[in-house]
């Protein structure tokens, strides 16, 4: 991230939710307001060089960071004659939604140490053995890195080594991922964790590297593994207090909603009464990384069809009932 960048996001932040920065001017940003919002902002950050450049704000430079933005984040803000800066729509695609939050992380982790009394993030498993910024350039330079990796369950506990085309990182459930290429064993998920021997990055590139597209390879799959399972819609039922969350924190991408509860508020739990549950359907693999998330939510939810994932998720709970028996 540069200083630059982080400007452009910051003049995007403040005039599309104004409230935030204390500009309440009916959804307008005078360019004074915005510059002292951006004054405000360098101040708190003196000794951050990433900060340098955010009260390089003439008018001119304003007009032509709106213009990159325009370019970059396909949001248009406009000027009104002695109102100040808006956002043409309030609509927020989920495009910027992603900036925003990868920005936000990034922000995070940048300021780790100093926020460290206010904000508690999650540890994850990443082994020591794994650097991520070379690992990030091996993937964009089509670079051969040289993995160790002594596989769990899972990975039938073999041992893999070998040359590999690092492909892309993804990180969930506190883990991180690497999927990468080779003949032998195609495209594999390894987890970046202790599991993890050695890694090294060559210098050599991949004579014709493959093509990978993160959309598509997990378009189907809940979490990293894909399956032999065809994908397929599952209904499931929610208790409204949970429909609320699964609205706005969904399953997975191909989520629906199929019914909305008939009482979604309710101080009581009823789970007996049938107008607190509303439906939804995703379109996934039914493998064990669904199961997992399924279970996750306990008994606010449960899945009605096809029968077939059901019983699978009935036959495991009925397991877990036997270990209390």
């Amino acid at each position: 991230m540069t200083p630059e960048f982080l400007r452009r996001y910051y003049i995007l932040r403040i005039i599309s939710n104004p409230k935030v920065y204390g500009i309440e001017k009916n959804g307008f940003v005078p360019l004074e307001d915005l510059q002292k919002s951006l004054d405000q902002l360098r101040a708190d950050n003196m000794d951050d060089p990433l900060y340098d450049k955010l009260n390089l704000h003439s008018q001119k430079t304003i007009k032509r960071d709106l213009d990159k933005i325009k370019s970059y984040y396909q949001s248009i803000i406009l000027h009104k004659r002695n109102y100040g800066y808006y956002v043409d729509s309030y609509e927020i695609s989920e495009a910027l939604k992603e900036i925003y939050e990868k920005t936000e992380l990034y922000l995070l982790h940048h300021h780790a140490h100093v926020w460290k009394t206010y904000v508690t993030t999650a540890r994850s498993s990443l082994s020591s053995q794994v650097d991520l910024v070379p690992l990030i350039h091996a993937i964009e330079q089509h670079l051969l890195i040289k993995i160790i990796y002594h596989g769990w369950y899972d990975d039938s506990f073999n041992t893999i080594s070998g040359f590999f085309q690092p492909l892309h990182i993804k990180e969930i459930n506190k883990a991180w991922y690497l999927i990468a290429y080779n003949e032998e064993y195609g495209f594999y998920a390894f987890c970046l964790d202790n599991r993890i021997k050695s890694i090294s990055i060559s210098k050599q590139q991949v004579k014709e590297p493959v093509n990978f597209s993160p959309k598509d390879y997990f378009k189907n799959v809940i979490g990293i593994l894909k399956s032999d399972i065809k994908a397929e819609w599952i209904q499931i039922k929610v208790a409204n207090h949970h429909f609320k969350y699964l609205e706005n924190n969904p399953l997975h991408h191909s989520q629906q909603i199929v019914t909305r509860p008939k009482e979604l508020d309710t101080y009581k739990l009823d789970y007996k009464n049938p107008n607190i549950w509303g439906e939804i359907k995703v379109y996934v693999e039914p493998n064990y990384e669904f199961l997992m998330e399924i279970l996750k939510y306990n008994l606010w939810v449960k899945v009605v069809s096809p029968l077939h994932v059901k019983a699978y998720v009935k036959h495991h709970l009925e397991f877990i009932l036997d270990y209390y028996e």
